[in-house]
């Protein structure tokens, strides 16, 4: 074996170049998680935001000061409701925060004339965020970012090589190189269908 490769260098070139390359592109890629230091901070973030849903029949999910408020606005069933989540870097949970609708809305046929012109606002009481403090801004105080786009975080360069995927979403917490995919967040479509709520910072 050793005389073939010696006698084809050729050969022994281009099986030896893709090989190399892969090591080279998980050390790149393994460097920002040893040199940067893991996220701190629960993030909120909601998947099929806007997606079915329209302007007059939908939840809003927002932080207002430092608190979530959530709303329904309209009096017909939504198409699809948007889900929320809460997810720990630390130990890398996720948790589905329940989104109940207010009880009594019509069913949604998709009809404009059933729709009223000044939409009825509900608050909803989500009892899984009472007492939390969320800071909305678009960095944690860690550093970290949020991020969600096309195949996600563009520095995956191994990744992006290597694999094409033209509409998909991917949602992520990035920081000078270093990545942490978000569950749930994978396999969206033809649009920005995950929405970034807050950070976590108290309790």
């Amino acid at each position: 074996m050793k005389n073939v490769f010696r006698d084809n260098p050729t050969i022994a070139f281009g099986l030896g170049l893709p090989l190399l390359l892969v090591v080279l592109f998980l050390a790149i890629s393994g460097i920002p998680v040893l040199l940067v230091a893991p996220a701190q901070y629960d993030v909120l973030y909601a998947t099929n935001y806007g997606y079915y849903n329209n302007a007059q029949n939908t939840l809003q999910i927002a932080v207002v000061g430092d608190r979530v408020q959530v709303n329904y606005i309209g009096s017909n069933q939504p198409y699809q409701n948007p889900r929320l989540w809460r997810f720990n870097p630390r130990t890398g949970a996720v948790k589905e925060i329940a989104l109940l609708l207010p009880p009594g809305l019509a069913p949604n046929t998709g009809s404009t004339v059933e729709t009223p012109k000044i939409p009825r606002v509900t608050p909803i009481e989500v009892p899984d965020l009472a007492g939390l403090k969320v800071d909305s801004s678009s960095l944690a105080p860690d550093g970290y970012a949020f991020s969600a786009g096309p195949d996600g975080y563009s520095g995956r360069v191994f990744t992006d090589l290597f694999y094409s995927s033209r509409y998909r979403s991917q949602a992520e917490l990035v920081k000078s190189g270093r990545s942490i995919r978000l569950p749930n967040t994978d396999g969206a479509y033809y649009g920005n269908t995950v929405r970034f709520i807050g950070w976590v910072v108290s309790p």
